[in-house]
This record gives structure tokens, sequence and C-alpha cells, in this order.
């Protein structure tokens, strides 16, 4: 795994905005010269960056042929959710009582904020998608475990994406999904546990149901 320092980590984040901003799109094709040119950094951070996204699926690198701004395709988005939809209920169901209950209400404020949203800007539907992955990296987390915990995280920048095409396509996709995500707390704070882990299946499965419908249109 490649570890980026300060510089690159600014550049991993500056190419990835400009990924979900959708100023690079997918198929696109650049190369390290512009990169560095847009971001005003130097080789290093700019090329560290760069084999870090490639390693994150964000990017493919061609030889002499230049950088390609990768595509979503239906079948990485099935392993991702196949994975998820196994494991995430189980781990809730395991560590129900290891869950930060005050992180939960936070959590629940700020979905409630976004299910009454009418219309949200690019920038607020990446934000609610941080949110999503920050709820759903807490019920992981709680496990304790650092590989699942890892295994998770190695998800998070292509569901960000996931997420925003989504948000792009369907706008009122944002409001139901943070009302499932409202049940879902609601469970987890009355201390149902078995509802809980059931709306979180739910929620996961008409999640990647959604993800492959809309970027099979997308594309």
């Amino acid at each position: 795994m490649t570890h980026k320092t300060g510089l690159s980590n600014i550049a991993y984040q500056q190419i990835k905005s400009l990924i979900l901003e959708n100023k690079l799109k997918p198929g696109q094709f650049v190369n390290e010269s512009q990169l560095q040119e847009i971001l005003g950094l130097g080789r290093t951070p700019v090329r560290e960056a760069i084999l870090q996204l490639a390693e994150n699926e964000l990017i493919t690198i061609h030889p002499r042929k230049g950088i390609e701004i990768s595509r979503i395709s239906p079948k990485s988005v099935h392993d991702i959710f196949e994975v998820r939809i196994l494991i995430e209920p189980e781990i809730l169901r395991a560590n129900f009582s290891k869950l930060d209950k005050d992180q939960m209400i936070s959590f629940r404020t700020s979905f409630q904020e976004a299910a009454v949203s009418n219309r949200l800007s690019l920038q607020e539907c990446i934000r609610l998608a941080d949110l999503d992955n920050q709820f759903h990296l807490a019920i992981v987390s709680s496990m304790g475990n650092q590989y699942t915990t890892r295994l998770m995280n190695t998800f998070v920048d292509k569901l960000t994406i996931i997420r925003s095409t989504v948000s792009a396509q369907s706008s009122g996709r944002l409001s139901v999904s943070s009302n499932e995500h409202i049940m879902i707390i609601n469970s987890i704070l009355s201390g149902n546990i078995e509802e809980a882990c059931s709306q979180l299946q739910k929620h996961l499965t008409i999640s990647y149901d959604e993800a492959v419908r809309t970027l099979m249109h997308a594309y």
C-alpha cells in the first residue's frame, strides 16, 4: 500500500475532488504534467497521489498513453455491496452494545436535516456521501477489528463517487436514503437489534440496486 506524505495527500484529495465534481470525467485521459499544472504542485507529490488513486481504482494508468479517469462498473458495485451486505448487519448484531449512542444521535440529526432538503448542491451531495460513509464506518469500526475497518476504508472513496453519481442522476434518492438511515438509528437507539439489522440489510440492498441502475445509464 502506498503511504501518502502531506503534499501527496493534498494532491490526492484535490484530484479526487476534481473527479467527484465531474471536472475530470470518467473515461477522460490526462497526463502527469497536466495534473501538476492544475494543482500547482511538484512532480513527486502528484506522482505519489496518482499511484494511490490507481491503487484505489479511481484512475487507471496506461503506460505511454496516459492516466484514465476510471468508470465505476456495475461489477465493481456488485462486488463492494456483496461484501457489505454480508458483513455489516452481522457486525451490527455482534457489536450492538459497543455503538456510541451520542454519535448515533448526532448522525440522526444530520440525516434529518438532509431528509427535508428539496434540492442539494453538488458540494452538499458530496458532504452527505461522506456522512453516509462515516455512519457505516462507525458500525464496522465497532467491531474493533483492524482488518474489517481497513477493508471498509478501501471502499470509501469509490462509494463517495458512486453516491455522488446516484445523487446527480436521482436527487430523490438522497431523501429516501437519509430516512432509511434515520430508521436504522432509531432502532439502534431503542435497543431493537434485529429490526436494526434487518433495516440495515434492506438499506444496503436498495442502495446497491439504485447504484447499478444509475450507473448503467450514466456511462
